[in-house]
């Protein structure tokens, strides 16, 4: 397993972790930003991230809150 793969799964489960409890959009907005955001912003000097593999986390997050029926900023 590569760290990027490593990196993303972390931050998929921090992701469920949060969307779990019964939070309010800004507190789950916050806990995002605070909690999982870091795990990969803290590799980007290190990893070499491909633009496509980026896209592919960014549509994870958008896929779990679309299932929590929580808005993106896309929509």
């Amino acid at each position: 397993m590569s760290h990027e793969d490593k990196l993303v799964k972390e931050y998929d489960c921090r992701v469920q972790q949060i969307l779990k409890p019964e939070l309010n959009l800004k507190h789950r907005t916050t806990a995002i930003n605070t909690l999982d955001v870091p795990v990969l912003v803290y590799s980007f000097g290190i990893v070499n991230w491909l633009r496509k593999e980026i896209e592919k986390i960014d549509q994870i997050l958008r896929e779990q809150l679309t299932t929590e029926n929580l808005p993106s900023d896309r929509q």
